[in-house]
């Protein structure tokens, strides 16, 4: 490492990110870092100057890197580096998502360039950073996380325990597919605990939504001027609110008097929003009265779109 600087530094630190090789190295103006283990993974380097750290993350790969960079006494800046494909492969990622982003492409459109990327990268563990990414527009798509989570499996035993593994969350949203009411502690309107029964002969759509979320209570308006899909389908609505503050849940439930149930998540270190992996609000699950989840949606549209596309299967 070639470090260029006009402020002292007083050592360089080097380690991958789950340091299991974690070097400090006193400051020359060329730093050589020699590690014991294959050079494949993301790695932490900082500089100490000043009582302070500043430093930068890279992926790099291969055998003899040469890695310029400069400091400025605010920040590290890698300049270049040298005969590191990984290197290369993930500024490139990171670029063309922060394109797609920017350019507001469809969801389509960055869900395919992230599959793609995780293909192509399966082999190294920047697949894991770009599952991450994909698993932050997608985490309440069972379908699509199973889909990247049968690429994800066929990795080394040794690529999917890294760090940054997504492995296990993914797991946890394709293994969770029954709702268990008698686990949590929901309260009603007057802020008392209360027990929901599911009823045998009917589904239910559980609305995933809290006060401050415009998305949910644009929503509810739609759901109010369409109640007769619930009642020809034989589903019931259940609000579920993650409102930690109930006041601000009780006046609006009262000044819209919606006729459907609503309960609120009570106790914060056991939600069932947060075991169910709902991140994004509002999220719709179907399911029967065993708890099971049908199906999942990210609007009151899709959901709306699924009852009406079953109908014409089952009316055919």
């Amino acid at each position: 490492m070639v470090i260029t600087s006009e402020t002292s530094i007083d050592s360089v630190w080097v380690a991958d990110i789950g340091q299991k090789e974690s070097l400090f190295l006193p400051f020359k103006d060329t730093v050589k870092v020699d590690l014991k283990r294959t050079v494949s993974d993301l790695y932490n380097v900082y500089v100490h100057a000043g009582g302070q750290r500043k430093g930068t993350q890279l992926w790099l790969d291969g055998d003899r890197l040469l890695i310029d960079m400069s400091f400025d006494n605010e920040k590290l800046i890698v300049d270049k580096v040298d005969t590191s494909t990984l290197y290369d492969a993930s500024i490139k990622y990171t670029k063309t998502y922060k394109e797609l982003l920017t350019t507001e492409a469809d969801s389509a459109t960055i869900d395919k360039f992230l599959i793609s990327e995780i293909r192509n990268h399966i082999d190294t563990p920047l697949s894991h950073a770009i599952v991450g990414d994909f698993l932050f527009r997608n985490q309440n798509d069972r379908d699509k996380v199973d889909q990247v989570y049968r690429m994800i499996r066929m990795q080394t035993d040794t690529l999917k325990r890294h760090l940054i593994s997504n492995i296990d969350k993914m797991k946890h949203i394709l293994d969770q597919e029954a709702v268990q009411f008698d686990q949590y502690a929901l309260g009603d309107i007057n802020d008392q605990t209360t027990t929901i029964t599911l009823d045998p002969s009917k589904k239910y759509l559980l609305d995933f939504w809290f006060v401050q979320c415009q998305p949910c209570l644009l929503d509810h308006r739609r759901i109010a001027k369409n109640l007769t899909i619930f009642e020809d389908n034989d589903i019931e609505l259940i609000g579920i609110s993650r409102d930690t503050k109930y006041r601000s849940w009780e006046r609006y439930l009262k000044k819209h008097d919606y006729p459907w149930v609503n309960v609120r998540e009570q106790n914060p270190e056991k939600r069932l929003t947060y075991d169910l992996s709902v991140w994004e609000f509002p999220t719709y699950a179907l399911i029967d009265h065993t708890g099971t989840i049908e199906a999942r949606f990210h609007s009151f549209a899709q959901f709306e779109k699924y009852i009406h596309k079953n109908n014409k299967l089952s009316s055919r």
